[in-house]
């Protein structure tokens, strides 16, 4: 009765680690699904963090572009200040282009009134030049 006994045990442990076997590998084929699913999430995630670092990299490219264009109009608004003094910033008054047509026909009529200017300076400078040579000889050679 002892081997019967045995025999029982036997087969029932048999019995035990057939279906422990047939539990490890539904879990080994679970382990396989979830691999694949980290795998998954792992792409999603790598390829969410690139396009993140591709909008920062967007942002930081306007927002530079953005500064340089705000350092460009605060630099020509200087230029302009300095140019035409008499705005004193106030820029309201050139509302049209015509009212800017008329202020560059003033600018380039200044500029042609110097032009002149100096011309003639150039002119008296030589004429003088001339006088002071002309002296010089007259006192050199009397």
């Amino acid at each position: 009765m002892q081997l019967i006994a045995r025999d029982v045990f036997v087969s029932e442990t048999a019995i035990k680690l057939d279906q422990m076997l047939v539990e490890i590998k539904s879990l080994g084929r679970e382990i396989q699904i979830i691999k694949s699913d980290i795998a998954e999430l792992r792409d999603d995630a790598a390829q969410n963090f690139r396009f993140s670092q591709m909008v920062d990299r967007e942002h930081k490219t306007r927002t530079a572009k953005l500064d340089e264009l705000s350092r460009r109009f605060d630099y020509l608004k200087t230029r302009f200040d300095t140019i035409d003094g008499n705005s004193k910033g106030d820029y309201h008054a050139f509302r049209s282009f015509e009212d800017i047509s008329r202020r560059l026909t003033e600018l380039g009529s200044i500029e042609r009134d110097f032009r002149g200017v100096a011309g003639k300076l150039k002119l008296s400078v030589a004429l003088f030049s001339a006088s002071v040579l002309v002296w010089f000889l007259v006192l050199v050679s009397g």
